[in-house]
């Protein structure tokens, strides 16, 4: 990424930053997914 920023490559840093936010977001999902199987007791209403 840093190399794309230094060479002006507008449109590699932008497909690498919008990657980089989906997989930031997957992640996140899995850890939430993965939070509530394991403490099921603090989302029974």
């Amino acid at each position: 990424m840093v190399e794309a920023q230094s060479r002006m490559q507008t449109d590699k840093l932008m497909a690498l930053m919008i990657m980089a936010a989906l997989v930031g977001y997957g992640i996140d999902r899995v850890i939430q997914l993965f939070n509530r199987s394991i403490t099921k007791w603090r989302f029974v209403q």
